[in-house]
């Protein structure tokens, strides 16, 4: 969180991501999308450390950015020729992303609205929406025709208008969400090269799930449209809504989802279990809209798995996507190649990719799923270091309890979960046990805890202000196959963090300039011949922009 604080968020050019709206036209499609994603990141770290630069360069850019609104509603980037235009649903390349750029500004205006109670950042947020609702619903404009990639790049301002409907209550939101959702289904719209009546989103998913076959498989938009289907399902639960939802993410996490936790080739999902490990595997957008949609699963339904998946996402792509040198992010995250921070943002103008600024939100979000209250009990998710503040239910009322995690997990497997409290209270205390860890083990009294088959781990006690929990985890290094069919590779995995050879450091001593760990260690023979593995975790590996591997052929396994 630190260095996404200190090295990006406090650092990026506010006036760069401004000035597509201060002097319209962007000179990019969707140059509009960063400063909605700045406000969601900085909103979301912000509430975490109470940084107060932070907190000013907020204010700044959402004061700047509402006034800019014109005065019939429109908050986008587009000269008045080109707003809300028409392309042919599939081109990317043209003035289709208005919708889409709204999409983020009214994400931003809303997290920072939720976090403040800025009644004018909900205001706009508001005209802005009600400007779309006559243009797309009372008028029947096409969102298909006004957006890319078979219509979901428009279609996903369902998350904002559905997060507008929960906040206002107003129906004509709700209304605006249902026709977005026809909008999937609609035959009236032109034949593409895949189907002939809209992108099929729901229909597909609830029919056969596979997500390489529905509309044209580019996954951040796909993924966008779910994440805003479930935040629908919060306020409209139509099963259909959840059953698609988890439909995809079945079929994601069981056929197309690298070790490192994220999914997508050169954009796209890919065939079952084909992941190619090369320079355009797992795009950060992706890796972001995957960890969204798998927080809103874990917030509905309490599944452990759904916490497993988060943890492995946060370890290694989404925090291998962010240079702990500099902040600067990289689009993709190879398995096999090289990070390019920085290397898709100095093609555009503004200088800024849409990871550029997916990125620091995903990070920003990693405490809102760390810790939580799941079905009154108080339960700790992932062992991040510091203070999780939280609630339980005992004996008919609630109290406050704050857990103080200290350790350095994941580096060191044994740390202490201090338990203070108001008053003595009697309560079950959640840890989640890794799937990967069946070692683990809590002790406290002198009783220790291990999980269960739901790998739930509950410690029903009496509890005195001051107690502390000793967890052990075991952390020792395994090999796990990287699921893709066409070949034979493993990769190196210590905890959650998958871990890499990299060549600035393989036969190297390690750079003065290096920012983490010392190498782990790790000798096994490959090709017939004992070598000795320099490893480094994902998140750490190509910082010196130095080719890095994660996946290794031909190696003889490890015994237990």
């Amino acid at each position: 969180m630190g260095i996404n604080v200190e090295k990006r968020l406090l650092r990026l050019d506010l006036d760069m991501i401004l000035e597509p709206f201060v002097n319209r036209p962007g000179k990019q499609w969707w140059a509009g999308e960063h400063v909605g994603k700045f406000l969601h990141a900085a909103t979301y770290a912000w509430l975490f450390t109470g940084d107060d630069r932070l907190k000013a360069r907020m204010d700044s850019a959402v004061t700047r950015l509402i006034d800019t609104q014109l005065p019939n509603g429109y908050l986008g980037t587009y000269k008045e020729s080109d707003r809300f235009g028409q392309g042919d649903g599939t081109g990317w390349n043209g003035p289709v992303w208005d919708v889409w750029t709204h999409k983020y500004v009214l994400i931003g205006l809303l997290a920072y609205y939720r976090a403040t109670g800025h009644g004018p950042s909900l205001e706009a947020s508001r005209r802005a929406a009600d400007l779309m609702y006559e243009i797309f619903v009372v008028g029947k404009r096409s969102m298909r025709l006004a957006s890319a990639h078979q219509g979901m790049a428009a279609t996903s301002i369902l998350e904002p208008i559905a997060m507008l409907y929960r906040l206002t209550g107003e129906s004509r939101y709700l209304e605006f969400c249902h026709a977005i959702i026809e909008a999937w289904e609609d035959e009236n719209d032109p034949e593409t090269w895949m189907n002939e009546d809209g992108c099929r989103l729901l229909t597909s998913l609830l029919e056969h799930g596979n997500v390489y076959r529905t509309a044209n498989r580019k996954a951040y938009e796909m993924l966008s449209n779910l994440v805003g289907l479930l935040e629908l399902y919060r306020v409209d639960p139509d099963e259909r809504y959840f059953t698609a939802c988890t439909n995809a993410w079945n079929d994601i996490a069981t056929k197309r989802l690298y070790i490192t936790g994220t999914a997508s080739y050169h954009e796209h999902f890919t065939p079952d279990h084909r992941l190619p490990p090369g320079q355009a595997a797992g795009e950060g957008c992706v890796t972001v809209t995957w960890l969204q949609l798998t927080r809103h699963l874990l917030e509905l339904t309490g599944e452990v798995r759904y916490a497993d998946e988060l943890e492995r996402t946060t370890y290694n792509a989404l925090l291998a996507a962010q240079s702990p040198v500099t902040g600067e992010v990289t689009y993709f995250v190879p398995l096999v190649g090289r990070k390019h921070y920085n290397g898709h943002d100095a093609k555009l103008d503004p200088a800024i990719s849409c990871c550029s600024s997916s990125i620091p939100r995903g990070i920003a979000m990693i405490p809102t799923f760390a810790s939580g209250v799941l079905n009154g009990k108080p339960a700790l998710l992932q062992y991040i270091p510091g203070k999780h503040v939280l609630h339980y239910a005992s004996g008919g009322g609630r109290g406050k309890v704050t857990l103080h995690v200290s350790g350095d997990y994941p580096r060191r497997g044994d740390f202490e979960v201090e338990v203070d409290l108001e008053r003595a209270a009697r309560f079950a205390l959640v840890l989640r046990a890794p799937s990967w860890a069946p070692g683990f083990e809590a002790t406290i009294g002198g009783v220790t805890y291990g999980p269960s088959d739901g790998r739930l781990v509950e410690i029903e006690r009496a509890w005195s202000p001051g107690d502390k929990v000793r967890v052990q985890i075991p952390l020792e290094i395994r090999q796990v196959p990287d699921g893709d069919e066409a070949g034979n590779s493993v990769a190196f995995v210590r905890g959650p963090q998958v871990l890499a050879t990299d060549t600035a450091i393989e036969e190297n001593d390690v750079p003065e300039s290096w920012w983490g760990d010392t190498p782990y260690t790790q000798v096994v023979e490959q090709n017939g011949v004992e070598k000795e593995f320099r490893l480094v975790t994902i998140a750490d590996a190509g910082q010196n922009k130095e080719e890095y591997a994660v996946l290794h052929e031909d190696v003889a396994a490890t015994t237990a």
